[in-house]
């Protein structure tokens, strides 16, 4: 009887034990995999391999799960419309704007994002509305992201009352930890009657999230009419509690080396262009052994032309193509034939793949 009461024990604490067990991650092998993530964007997920996404025309879609890159890749991922899913952004006032996002995912919800990594991405878009475009997440409430990094460029023309750019978050709080931004940033507000308000960083464009030990490298373009706030690591650091409460905010040990080139067009000139954080709105976070490879500001007097990196209205591009070796990726160089503009695209994997 001692004995079959503790097998019924051991039984039902096996059985309560089981009840709480986390399912087995969904392996993603290719695009198709990855947008099915729409489905259950509250499941557990991890790459198995790296995925070539030249040519699958991506709309972002939402996550608020686990998704593990495993070191692998997500390359030549295009995306030229916004996302269906809207959120709320606040600005330097407490104003509140409807917005629209474009990202590999649009609105990020308590979720963790590791060991991804995106190369060759190109966000271009043209939006009437409030707008934000970054490399993972347009938008990411209480989001961890760990060990990722983006390489490629990020370009919104809108015509909103607020919006932004950031290597890899457009608007959002958590932490953006041990990653890395090698990115190409423009913004263009396109109505000059409207006063923008403006947010561009190498990592995230605005919030108050934990930065750590991470890596920047941006060339950063801002055409503001109304008010700029751009910094190497986040345009503006400031703190939205929704219920109250403090926030201390960490933004420590991180290397930035970016040029960022912008005009600010409005009468109570509010301009912000510096290396770690554009603007410092939330007083208690503590900004500590960053470290500044270089940083050049340059500002523009001449509000009539938008600030691009491409000189030409329509470039006619010449191409050089880089194979791959045994170690590193291959990768194809197009070059404006009139400005000299150029950017990386149509990524191929390294040979020893």
């Amino acid at each position: 009887m001692k004995k079959l009461f503790h097998g019924l024990l051991a039984l039902c604490l096996l059985f309560h034990l089981s009840a709480f067990a986390q399912p087995a991650a969904v392996e993603i092998r290719d695009a198709v995999g990855l947008a099915a993530i729409a489905r259950d964007p509250g499941g557990r997920y991890v790459l198995a391999q790296d995925i070539d996404m030249q040519g699958i025309p991506w709309t972002p879609i939402p996550f608020r799960g686990e998704l593990d890159g495993q070191g692998h890749t997500l390359y030549n991922l295009q995306i030229t419309s916004v996302g269906p899913d809207q959120a709320k952004t606040i600005d330097g006032n407490h104003k509140r704007y409807t917005t629209d996002f474009a990202a590999l995912f649009s609105v990020v919800e308590d979720a963790r994002i590791t060991n991804l990594h995106l190369l060759g991405v190109d966000v271009l878009i043209e939006d009437a509305n409030n707008c934000f475009g970054a490399g993972l997440a347009g938008y990411a409430e209480n989001t961890q992201i760990t060990g990722c990094s983006v390489t490629g460029r990020i370009h919104v023309m809108q015509k909103g009352k607020m919006g932004g750019v950031g290597g890899l978050v457009g608007f959002g709080s958590g932490l953006i930890a041990d990653s890395k931004a090698d990115v190409e940033l423009v913004f263009a507000s396109t109505t000059p009657r409207i006063r923008c308000e403006q947010f561009l960083g190498g990592l995230i464009a605005v919030g108050y999230p934990d930065i750590l030990r991470n890596s920047v490298k941006l060339s950063g373009y801002a055409s503001v009419r109304g008010y700029a706030h751009n910094g190497g690591l986040i345009g503006m650091y400031h703190y939205h509690p929704k219920h109250g409460g403090k926030h201390q905010g960490y933004v420590q040990d991180n290397q930035v080396d970016a040029t960022i080139r912008f005009f600010e067009q409005g009468g109570d000139r509010r301009a912000y262009s510096r290396p770690f954080l554009g603007e410092k709105l939330h007083k208690t976070v503590e900004v500590t052994g960053n470290r500044e490879i270089r940083f050049e500001s340059k500002e523009s007097k001449n509000y009539k032309k938008l600030l691009l990196p491409q000189a030409c209205k329509d470039p006619l591009y010449a191409t050089a193509v880089t194979s791959p070796t045994r170690d590193a990726w291959g990768y194809t160089t197009y070059t404006c034939t009139t400005c000299s503009y150029s950017y990386k695209g149509s990524y191929v994997p390294p040979l020893g793949q």
